[in-house]
């Protein structure tokens, strides 16, 4: 997954919630367990990303770069988290 679709299922993930309790049981599943990976992914690419700080050999140039994907990265997965706190919340519905 590229980081562009990383947006679109965020921005994907932000629509259902606008739906709130017409969103279907089938649907919130979906979109917890789409975002608890996607929170993952984004949490090992900022690992990822420290490692390559780490390395000695980097120069400053890389280094921005490196941090700039590391903040975009740390931007999307707390917009993700939101996602996820919104579904693990039951909402009452109309019976």
């Amino acid at each position: 997954m590229g980081i562009r679709d990383f947006i679109q299922y965020l921005e994907e993930h932000q629509e259902r919630l606008k739906s709130g309790p017409e969103l279907s049981d089938a649907k919130r599943e979906e979109t917890l367990r789409e975002a608890e990976t996607m929170v993952g992914m984004a949490t090992a690419a900022i690992k990822e990303l420290e490692s390559v700080l780490e390395n000695r050999r980097v120069n400053l140039p890389e280094e921005h770069a490196v941090r700039f994907a590391q903040d975009v990265f740390v931007y999307l997965s707390e917009e993700e988290e939101k996602v996820k706190a919104a579904l693990s919340v039951p909402t009452p519905r109309d019976d």
